[in-house]
């Protein structure tokens, strides 16, 4: 199971395109931001994110982003059927 936190530091990193501008969204370091997304690696075993300008998922790096994109839907989803009721 990975940490949503760090998921959320690989997804920020890219669709905001770069490191310091996800440290801004996220509201923490740039080098809290490095270092989730270097224990995301670490904990996955495999390099999700080249460090060009700008960053660039790699092809796993592109499936975790995949997933955490898709359980967010699924919890807006949730959030709005609950409203309903």
């Amino acid at each position: 199971m990975f940490d949503y936190k760090l998921l959320e530091a690989l997804a920020c990193v890219i669709q905001e395109q770069g490191f310091d501008k996800a440290s801004r969204k996220l509201h923490i370091t740039q080098s809290a931001v490095s270092q989730r997304i270097k224990l995301l690696e670490d904990q996955s075993g495999q390099i999700l994110v080249t460090r060009t300008v700008p960053p660039q998922a790699t092809r796993d790096g592109k499936q975790l982003l995949k997933h955490f994109l898709q359980v967010k839907s699924l919890e807006a989803d949730l959030e709005r059927t609950l409203e309903i009721k």
